[in-house]
């Protein structure tokens, strides 16, 4: 599971089943795009 955790806010950002011990790049991705739009979000929150 990746998380953002923020003053007001914890966003869950990606979650997934984990067969492996490296986690794919593809779910890495994921997850740092969607950490992207958040901070883009909140910037244009504010």
């Amino acid at each position: 599971m990746y998380v953002a955790k923020f003053e007001e806010a914890i966003y869950v950002l990606h979650c997934f089943h984990k067969k492996t011990q490296v986690t794919s790049k593809q779910d890495r991705a994921i997850a740092a795009v969607r950490y992207r739009a958040v901070v883009n979000a909140r910037k244009e929150k504010k």
